[in-house]
C-alpha cells in the first residue's frame, strides 16, 4: 500500500501506545540533548537496605518534592508502597492547572518516571488510552538519574505543546526540529491492547478498491488447540468490493507446511479514533454496512459474515505510517469477534496487523543482494546446522543441503533444533524448520554421503547417474560451497572441484574439544590452494588452533569417534563461515575482507580466554599445481 501525497498537510493527533503503569515503551517524538548523558549514574549503596527507594535514599525523594515546590507545582500522594511511588501533581501553565499523574519505578533513580495527564485534552505524544505523556525518546541515554523529575516535566512539557502548535500550523520544519522525527500511528495504540498471540499479515503494497466495504478472505492457521477460542494466525489473502469484479491477485506467504482455513470476512472504510474499544469499534463499522445496506441490499450480505463462531473485519483507516506531511496512508485495523459459548452475545477484540512487503528485510540491508544467491551447504552437524538457519535468516534465495547423518538425542546438546526432530535425517529436519520458518529461502535437501565407495553390485545397479557429475553440477550451480563436513577426505575432493569449476569454497571445523576452529576461504583467481595450506600447516609457517587432546569420546553403543563441546563455542565458528559466505556471495553490499585462512582459539593455555582469531594469505608452495586442471591424482596430497 504506496505512501499517497496527500494535497495539505496532514496532521494526525495520535497517542503514543503504552502499557498502564509500565515506563514510556515507545520512542517519544520529544527531542532531548543527550549531553552528559552518562554522568552521574552512579547512586551510593547506603546501609540501610530497604526495599523502597525513598527509605533507602530519604534525601532523594525530599529533593524530588522540593523540585516540585520550586516550580509552583501543589503535590500529594496518590499512592506510596511495594516500591511504588505516585503523585497528584497540580502543575501550573500559562495561568491554568495541569494535573498530572507522576509514577516513579520501584528502581528510581535508575529507570524513567511515567507522566500521564488524564484529563488533557487530545493531542499528539500523549497516550489516549491512559493520557501518558511522551517525555523521553526510548533509547538508551535519554534519562539522566541525577536529574529531578520536576525539571524534566518543565522543559518537555513545552516541548509537546509547542511541536504540536507547529504541526497544526502546517510548520513541519519547525516541528521536526523540536520532536523526534518519527510517525505517531493510531494503530500502535491500539496494537497494545490487542489479542494476545494472534497477528493477521497483509501485503504492504497491494491494491484496494475504492468502494466504502466489500468481502475479505482470511487463510487462518490455529496456535493453540482451542481452535476458534484461541490464538491464531491469520493471512489476508484477497479484499474485494461487494460490486464488481476485483482482479487483483490473491496474497499469501510461501512454503506452507499445512493448509490453513479458509475464513470469510469483510472490509470497511472508517475514520478510526484513536480512543474507542473493539466492540465500539466494530459497531460503527456494523452501522456503516447498514447504512449502505439501504442503498444497495448486496452489502447486507456483510453483516451476516459476523454470525460466525468466530468472525473477522478488517477496518481501512489513514494512519500516520512515516514522518512529514506525505506519512499519511490507509491502513487495515483487524477486529476478531467470537460467539460467547452458546448465546447470542459476543465479544470482540483487536488483532495486530503486520505488514510484509520488500520493506520486511530493511533491518538487514544485505538481505535484497542475497535474495538471487544460491549456497551449497556440505555438512549439517553441530556447525552446518547453525550456517544452515542463519543463512536462511539473513535472505539467502537458495540454499542445498547435503548430508547423511540422522539427528539423535545425544547430538541437541550443540544442534539447534530438539527434541521433535530425533530420528530425522539432518538435513531433511533442518528443510522442515527453515522452510516454516524462514519462507522466502527455497531450500532442498538430500541424504548423500559424498565420496561414497560402493562394493555391494546390488547397490551399484541403483545408480541412475553418476554420483561426481551430480555434485559437480551442485557445485557449479551455486555462488558459495559451504564445507563443513569435518572430513580431511572431502575437504580436499571438494577443493579441487571448486577450484576446476571456479566456484567460491568455505570450509570450516573445530579441534578437539572444541577449544579452537578453523575457517578457510579459496576463492578464484587467488594464489595458493588447500593443498599449500596443508604443507603450511605441516611446516609450521601457518599457525593451526589448539587443541584438547582428551576432548574425544566414543558414544555408548557407537563405532564412530566424535568431539566434546558444545555449541556455545562451535557458533564461534558457525557465524564466520555464515559472515564468510555473505561477503563472497555478495561483495558489492558486503567486504568480506582479504584473508584466505583463519585459527580461532578459545583457550590461552590451559585457560579459556575470549575468542581470539588469526589470520593471513595462503602463498603457493613450490611443486604445487595451484591454477592448473589435475589430470592425474595429486601427488602432493
Amino acid at each position: 500500500m504506496p505512501l499517497p501525497t496527500p494535497s495539505t498537510p496532514t496532521c494526525r493527533m495520535a497517542p503514543r501506545a503504552t502499557l498502564p503503569a509500565a515506563p514510556t515503551d515507545r520512542p517519544c517524538p520529544i527531542v532531548r540533548p543527550r549531553t552528559a548523558r552518562l554522568a552521574n549514574r552512579i547512586v551510593t549503596a547506603p546501609e540501610n537496605l530497604a526495599a523502597d527507594w525513598w527509605n533507602r535514599w530519604p534525601g532523594l525523594l525530599q529533593a524530588e518534592l522540593a523540585a516540585f515546590a520550586a516550580r509552583g507545582a501543589v503535590i500529594s500522594v496518590a499512592h506510596q508502597g511495594n516500591g511504588v511511588l505516585l503523585l497528584a501533581v497540580d502543575w501550573p501553565r500559562a495561568g491554568e492547572i495541569i494535573k498530572l499523574h507522576v509514577g516513579y519505578s520501584p528502581l528510581h533513580p535508575y529507570f524513567r518516571p511515567r507522566v500521564a495527564a488524564p484529563d488533557m485534552p487530545q493531542l499528539r505524544h500523549r497516550n489516549a488510552e491512559d493520557g501518558g505523556l511522551c517525555l523521553l525518546a526510548q533509547g538508551s541515554g535519554m534519562w539522566n538519574p541525577s536529574e529531578r523529575v520536576a525539571d524534566l516535566i518543565a522543559i518537555q512539557l513545552e516541548r509537546i505543546f509547542e511541536a504540536n502548535a507547529l504541526r497544526d500550523a502546517g510548520d513541519w520544519d519547525g516541528a521536526a526540529d523540536v520532536e523526534e522525527n518519527a510517525p505517531d500511528p493510531i494503530l500502535a495504540s491500539y496494537s497494545a491492547i490487542s489479542e494476545e498471540g494472534s497477528a493477521v499479515l497483509f501485503a504492504g503494497d497491494g491494491v484496494l478498491p475504492s468502494t466504502p466495504a466489500g468481502r475479505a478472505e482470511f487463510l487462518l492457521s490455529w496456535r493453540s488447540d482451542n481452535k476458534d477460542k484461541g490464538p491464531f494466525e491469520a493471512v489476508l489473502a484477497m479484499i474485494s468490493p461487494i460490486i464488481g469484479p476485483w482482479l487483483a491477485k490473491p496474497f499469501d506467504l510461501p512454503g506452507r507446511m499445512a493448509k490453513p482455513q479458509r475464513v470469510e470476512g469483510r472490509w470497511v472504510r472508517l475514520a478510526v479514533p484513536p480512543n474507542m474499544s473493539a466492540d465500539q469499534l466494530l459497531a460503527l463499522a456494523e452501522a456503516k454496512i447498514d447504512h449502505l445496506a439501504l442503498t444497495d441490499r448486496r452489502y447486507a450480505a456483510l453483516t451476516k459474515l459476523a454470525g460466525s463462531t468466530l468472525s473477522l473485519t478488517a477496518i481501512l483507516f489513514e494512519d500516520e505510517l512515516a514522518y512529514g506531511p506525505e506519512g499519511v496512508a490507509e491502513t487495515p485495523l483487524f477486529i476478531v469477534s467470537r460467539r460467547n459459548g452458546t448465546k447470542a452475545k459476543r465479544y470482540s477484540q483487536f488483532v495486530r496487523g503486520f505488514r510484509i512487503d520488500e520493506r520486511l528485510n530493511e533491518r538487514l540491508p544485505v538481505a535484497r543482494a542475497l535474495a538471487d544467491k544460491k549456497v551449497l551447504l556440505l555438512g549439517c552437524g553441530g556447525i552446518g546446522s547453525f550456517v544452515a538457519c542463519e543463512l536462511a535468516r539473513a535472505g539467502i534465495g537458495r540454499l542445498t543441503l547435503l548430508d547423511f547423518d540422522v539427528l539423535e538425542p545425544g547430538n541437541s546438546v550443540r544442534w539447534p533444533l530438539g527434541r521433535p526432530f530425533w530420528g530425522l535425517d539432518k538435513s531433511s529436519a533442518l528443510l522442515w524448520f527453515l522452510k516454516a520458518h524462514y519462507p522466502w529461502t527455497q531450500v532442498t535437501a538430500g541424504k548423500m554421503r559424498i565420496g561414497e565407495t560402493i562394493s555391494d553390485p546390488a547397490q551399484i545397479s541403483r545408480l541412475t547417474a553418476n554420483p561426481r557429475e551430480q555434485l559437480e553440477e551442485l557445485i557449479r550451480s551455486a555462488d558459495v560451497v559451504v564445507d563443513v563436513t569435518a572430513s580431511d577426505e572431502c575437504q580436499f575432493a571438494v577443493a579441487a572441484l571448486c577450484q576446476e569449476l571456479e566456484t567460491p569454497l568455505i570450509t570450516g571445523y573445530a579441534s578437539e574439544g572444541v577449544v579452537g576452529g578453523i575457517v578457510v576461504r579459496l576463492r578464484p583467481g587467488k594464489p595458493g590452494c588447500f593443498v599449500c595450506l596443508h604443507q603450511h600447516w605441516h611446516d609450521g609457517t601457518i599457525p593451526l588452533p589448539p587443541i584438547d587432546a582428551e576432548g574425544i569420546l566414543v558414544p555408548l553403543g557407537c563405532n564412530s569417534p566424535t568431539f566434546t563441546g558444545g555449541a556455545f563455542d562451535l557458533q564461534e565458528i558457525s557465524l564466520e563461515l555464515v559472515r564468510s559466505a555473505i561477503g563472497l556471495a555478495a561483495p558489492d553490499e558486503r567486504d568480506a575482507g582479504d584473508w584466505d585462512w583463519s585459527a580461532l582459539a578459545l583457550v590461552d593455555g590451559n585457560r579459556r580466554c575470549l575468542p581470539r582469531w588469526e589470520c593471513g594469505e595462503i602463498t603457493p608452495r613450490a611443486g604445487c599445481p595451484c591454477g592448473k586442471e589435475r589430470a592425474e591424482a595429486p601427488s602432493e596430497l
